[in-house]
């Protein structure tokens, strides 16, 4: 599946929080921490699947835990949030595609897009195939120190947007 930004199409590993130990910003104590807590954001690619990803972890604890006689662990999953993906026969999909015609003369194409939108909760939750992410700018700046957009794309994407409304609702 075609992701944008290239360097995007893997899978990543976060460390959101770790706790064990003494207090940081405490005293110094000669102590040696008894228990620790950490808590990782995987995100995983839709061909891989959650349990795939799931099961490289607990592989790699399971090495761990082979060389280091006393580590325990457990797991457990707080948010599970599988990727979504429009289908490429959607309405939504064609609607959209002639209003990027109409205004910018092309078609844009299908990506699979490495952020986190809203879309794979109006899926999960509301039962709503048809939806997709779409909007101004350049996807590879997204989210970085020097993202920005031109008025022209946000003019351009407006007038795509209402045309899709305007066709979706049979009034163009």
């Amino acid at each position: 599946m075609p992701v944008v930004p290239e360097g995007a199409r893997v899978a990543t590993l976060n460390i959101n929080g770790i706790q064990g130990g003494q207090p940081v910003g405490g005293i110094q104590t000669p102590c040696v921490a008894d228990l620790c807590r950490a808590v990782f954001d995987r995100r995983f690619l839709i061909e891989e699947g959650f349990e795939t990803a799931r099961r490289e972890i607990v592989a790699l604890l399971d090495r761990a835990a082979a060389e280091i006689p006393d580590l325990r662990y457990e797991i457990r999953d707080l948010m599970v949030v599988h990727p979504v993906r429009t289908p490429a026969d959607s309405p939504l999909v064609s609607v959209l595609d002639r209003s990027l015609q109409r205004v910018l003369g092309r078609s844009g194409g299908l990506v699979a897009s490495p952020g986190t939108y809203d879309h794979k909760h109006v899926t999960r939750i509301g039962g709503i195939t048809d939806c997709v992410a779409y909007g101004p700018g350049i996807l590879d700046l997204a989210h970085q120190p020097d993202e920005w957009c031109s008025v022209d794309d946000i003019l351009n994407a407006t007038k795509v947007l209402a045309l899709s409304l305007m066709d979706l609702a049979g009034t163009t």
